[in-house]
């Protein structure tokens, strides 16, 4: 299949994953951010990246706000001209 895709699909395929996580992932994340509500619930000031060391810390470099916003919207705009 990744033989088959080409650059544009493959980075379309990015963007849907960080917008809905695929497999496991999903779930792992999902359950991160419980633990990171629970931790605050009981005091602790933990975040989601405590219980989920992949994920990436304040400390690293991510998209803003509105890159990913931008690019969550061309993706679904690709999308829905589909």
């Amino acid at each position: 299949m990744l033989d088959a895709m080409t650059p544009q699909q493959w980075r379309e395929w990015q963007i849907a994953d960080v917008v809905e996580p695929v497999g496991v992932r999903g779930i792992e994340l999902i359950l991160a951010r419980i633990g990171e509500l629970v931790a605050g619930f009981c005091g602790a000031s933990m975040k989601a990246a405590d219980f989920a060391p992949w994920l990436p810390r304040s400390e690293d470099r991510q998209l803003s706000p509105a890159e990913s916003a931008e690019a969550i919207g061309k993706h679904l705009q690709r999308l829905a001209g589909k």
